[in-house]
């Protein structure tokens, strides 16, 4: 009956452990078709700043988010295929719908719907208006990275 136990136990944490993704692989699948990761390096701790720069180096426009720009920002995006906005190194969301937006009274402007990550320690998933994940304008630096022009 202990052996069986010990298998049970460990047949489980080798389950949880195959089918858990690490960061790097989460930001890999959201943004696979859009960023070419073939060669690159994220780092596994802190893969936001690593994606930024693999971003900047592949994307066709980019752009400096703020308060001012946002409503022209947003509808120059709305010509290419990808968007993929990131708030400094800890946030990043991949703009899925422009059609389904939600009017900012913070960003002047109708803010599409997304899916993205937020990085504390680990990783945490956010789907919701881009609004909500990427906060208020603040002195914080977002950047809007561009892909493929339809």
């Amino acid at each position: 009956m202990k052996k069986v136990k010990i298998i049970f136990v460990f047949l489980t944490l080798s389950s949880v452990i195959a089918f858990s993704q690490s960061n790097s692989q989460k930001l890999k699948e959201l943004f696979t078709g859009v960023i070419n990761f073939e060669g690159a390096n994220l780092n596994e701790g802190r893969p936001i700043p690593s994606l930024n720069l693999l971003a900047a180096q592949q994307a066709d426009t980019m752009f400096v988010l703020n308060k001012e720009n946002a409503g022209k920002v947003l509808n120059e995006a709305k010509n290419y295929k990808y968007c993929m906005i990131s708030v400094e190194r800890h946030t990043v969301v991949f703009v899925k719908s422009w059609d389904d937006c939600s009017q900012s009274g913070a960003w002047d402007s109708c803010m599409p719907y997304g899916t993205g990550w937020i990085q504390r320690d680990e990783l945490e998933k956010k789907e919701d208006y881009i609004k909500n994940i990427i906060g208020i304008p603040d002195m914080q630096r977002r950047t809007v990275f561009l892909f493929d022009k339809k």
